[in-house]
């Protein structure tokens, strides 16, 4: 028997630790742990390890329920603790622990941990996020596109960082652009008079709208709400309603330009493994999929490509991974908006065909991020909105709020984002509580202006009939049951 068998007491009783779930034969944390384990929210355990925390009812001892090696640990890792050391959510915001440097705390993040110096684990992990850019392939240059009138295309929805990015793209850079807009029943006011106000602003670039059918997005967002409690898909549908065209046009780059905090969401999130983030990671998978392409003679890819490739291909076919909930990655979001897009053969069976051409002649335009943080000095909140007032005519509308600007009922995925990670059905921790964490790090924001966001321009501390009356826009007798 070793030291750290000795200190288990098989006497005492134990329990899965809180915001810890059984999903078949993983156990699941809905939170975002602290170092050594910030990545690590889901363990896979034997069957009868699995039968032995079943059986932890909070009244069994360790003898009476069992105990093995994967027991041990999982008391060493404090998941599995006494009866007396579990841990309740923080009932309100006011008796919240919050992270001593930025905006993070355990009543937004449920399940949030803090280290032995009061971070958060993003705070704790900044000098590590900043080697980490993007998933995509970085790019400021871009040449002229000989073959095409447009150098660049990029989603346009009147937010502060998609007009940050036509400034960028077409003033700084002085490159031919294509707008692309999504209209949608929830852009916001402000949107509304920044997009009107671009179109003079930017004399040279082209603008080009849609708008999808009534009752086909009514039939989408039904689905997407009954999987996610919310419409919000934002911007998954640009790339069904606009692949046809880039590739019509010949436009060579499809240029992303995120708030900086959006990407590292998705590192907290476990949406995607650091590793995807490093540059030769992403070389080496170019490699190997383009030696599978030239195995089933098929033109190889370029740089930026094969992002594309997968990100069309999963919302035309789904995820890889089926339809599981477990493993450390996840694809929840993307699996909601490729089943609520399927409820529309009208929209997708063209948007299949057209990506089933560009998938055989591998004339996809390449998805590349410009790093905003980079090219704009830290990316400054209240300088990018200073800037674009003045250079361009934006208005962000509501107080000083910052962060995604463009829609009307962005509390309402605030709002059913924390309650739903909450009472764990989704594995989705809130984008915002996130989001506004990092910036506050960062520098992006100071911590009193992020939290005069939360406290009066977020969603989380509404109500859900409040919300709901939100999507009245869409309701159909399918939103309705």
């Amino acid at each position: 028997m070793t030291d750290k068998d000795k200190i288990i007491n098989r006497d005492s009783t134990t329990v899965l630790q809180n915001r810890w779930k059984i999903c078949k034969n993983h156990i699941v944390y809905y939170g975002i742990r602290k170092a050594p384990y910030t990545f690590k929210n889901s363990v896979r355990l034997l069957k009868s390890t699995l039968d032995i925390l079943r059986a932890m009812d909070g009244e069994k001892t360790l003898r009476e329920t069992g105990i093995n090696f994967q027991i041990k640990k999982l008391i060493r890792q404090k998941i599995v603790v006494l009866k007396e050391d579990y841990k309740k959510d923080a009932e309100d915001f006011a008796s919240a622990n919050f992270c001593k440097n930025c905006v993070a705390n355990d009543y937004l993040i449920p399940g949030l941990e803090l280290d032995e110096d009061g971070l958060c684990p993003m705070c704790a992990s900044r000098e590590k996020l900043k080697k980490l850019k993007s998933v995509l392939p970085l790019r400021t240059d871009f040449p002229h596109n000989d073959k095409g009138k447009y150098d660049v295309a990029a989603f346009y929805t009147g937010g502060k960082d998609s007009t940050y990015l036509l400034y960028y793209l077409s003033k700084v850079k002085k490159l031919r652009v294509l707008a692309l807009t999504w209209i949608t029943e929830y852009m916001s006011d402000s949107a509304k008079e920044s997009m009107q106000r671009a179109k003079s602003a930017f004399p040279d670039v082209s603008f080009i709208s849609k708008k999808v059918d009534a009752d086909a997005m009514s039939a989408i967002y039904a689905e997407h709400f009954r999987l996610a409690g919310n419409t919000c898909m934002c911007p998954s549908l640009a790339y069904v309603l606009f692949l046809e065209t880039i590739a019509r046009e010949n436009v060579p780059y499809l240029v992303l330009g995120n708030e900086p905090v959006q990407m590292h969401n998705l590192l907290f999130n476990n949406i995607s493994p650091t590793i995807a983030f490093s540059p030769a990671w992403q070389k080496a998978g170019e490699f190997f999929f383009n030696l599978g392409r030239i195995l089933t003679f098929k033109r190889p890819l370029t740089k930026g490509k094969m992002q594309t490739y997968f990100t069309m291909r999963t919302l035309a076919k789904g995820t890889f991974w089926g339809k599981s909930n477990e493993g450390r990655y996840q694809s929840e979001q993307v699996r909601n908006v490729h089943a609520a897009l399927k409820k529309s053969p009208e929209l997708m069976n063209p948007f299949v065909n057209t990506f089933k051409k560009c998938a055989a002649k591998g004339n996809f335009p390449a998805l590349v991020h410009i790093d905003f943080a980079e090219v704009a000095d830290g990316y400054g909140w209240d300088e990018i909105k200073s800037l674009l007032a003045k250079k361009t005519g934006w208005t962000g509308g509501e107080g000083n709020k910052a962060l995604h600007t463009s829609c009307c009922i962005e509390k309402c995925k605030e709002f059913t984002q924390l309650e739903r990670f909450r009472e764990m059905k989704s594995r989705t921790v809130p984008y915002s509580a996130i989001e506004l964490s990092l910036a506050v790090g960062a520098g992006n924001v100071s911590r009193e202006k992020a939290l005069e966001e939360i406290e009066n321009y977020s969603g989380f501390f509404g109500c859900e009939k409040e919300y709901t009356l939100m999507m009245r826009p869409v309701e159909r007798d399918s939103l309705k049951k």
